[in-house]
């Protein structure tokens, strides 16, 4: 069996990391993309490729995803891992131009992938998008993003309902805190490794019917690579 060619968008990113090693350590070919040639040189000699772009524009993910094809010849699934850093403050604070800037980099582009590239994957494929448990919670100063992570779980639904047949689609919702580069000095044995995300990433992948979705949950060390228990 041949070995699945996942690209990662966000790669230059704690959890796009995790989901790169993770992914390449069970055998996957990997390319690793994010807008930022020279971070992502940081994964030369380790067999992982990579390819730069952004998803600022539906042209732009397209451009992405043409770059991606290069090194195995074709894409079988992707995994999205992207969010931008944004200030702390309460809502009232916020401008309606710094307020639409969130939107642009937190929601825009998850948005631009799926039209980019969801149609471009084989029917056998997956689209598999990153979101946070704060989309069900407000942490102090925060409420952008939960209003982000909100909307981008609904428009995950919306694009799996309206999807009729074709690359499946999911978004997968990190519950649990992340043991990720820039935390292991602080993080509790009971994270979830970054890595441990891209195995459970993997089975997703490769078993989208045990993975039904289109939402799904990761909340702890102890689930990875099993779907989540069925709630009373």
């Amino acid at each position: 069996m041949t070995a699945t060619r996942l690209l990662v968008i966000g790669a230059c990113g704690d959890i796009g990391k995790g989901i790169a090693r993770g992914a390449h350590g069970r055998g996957y070919r990997v390319v690793a993309g994010g807008r930022n040639a020279e971070r992502l040189e940081n994964y030369a000699g380790t067999g992982i490729e990579t390819a730069v772009g952004d998803l600022s524009s539906e042209s732009a993910a397209t451009a992405l995803w043409d770059a991606a094809q290069a090194p195995f010849g074709g894409i079988d699934a992707v995994a999205i891992a992207v969010n931008a850093p944004n200030a702390t403050k309460v809502l009232m604070e916020w401008t309606d131009a710094e307020m639409a800037q969130v939107y642009a980099t937190n929601l825009l582009t998850h948005f631009n992938a799926i039209k980019a590239i969801l149609p471009r994957l084989p029917d056998d494929g997956m689209f598999l998008g990153i979101g946070g448990g704060t989309a069900d919670f407000i942490l102090p100063k925060m409420a952008q993003l939960s209003m982000m992570q909100a909307a981008q779980r609904m428009m995950y639904r919306g694009f799996a309902k309206e999807r009729k047949s074709g690359a499946h689609i999911r978004e997968l919702m990190l519950i649990s805190m992340i043991n990720g580069e820039r935390k292991r000095e602080i993080a509790e044995p009971h994270w979830v490794m970054d890595t441990e995300v891209g195995e459970h990433v993997c089975a997703i992948i490769e078993d989208p019917e045990t993975f039904a979705g289109p939402i799904l949950r990761l909340e702890s060390r102890e689930q990875v690579g099993k779907p989540e228990a069925k709630k009373a």
